[in-house]
């Protein structure tokens, strides 16, 4: 128990070491890993969450969008809002 304690306490410090003006890279478009749950007809890697929209959008289109609920290809959101 104390060896984890050591070990988170180190990660956050190490944390807190980010340069003044630097800027934190993060990832935009999350794939959503089990599209299934929105519709079965969309395959594994085709959907995915924007974090800056907070809206779902695909990643490829194909036949299965017109079976499925509609929505923006990712590559629209990110021109529309970035």
């Amino acid at each position: 128990m104390g060896k984890m304690l050591a070990m988170m306490a180190i990660l956050l410090l190490a944390g807190c070491q980010a340069k003044p003006g630097s800027t934190l890279v993060s990832q935009r478009f999350v794939l959503i890993p089990n599209p299934s749950n929105v519709n079965k007809n969309i395959p594994e890697g085709a959907l995915a969450l924007d974090t800056k929209t907070g809206q779902l959008c695909y990643t490829v289109g194909g036949p299965f969008t017109s079976e499925s609920p509609a929505m923006d290809l990712c590559a629209d959101l990110f021109q529309r809002h970035s």
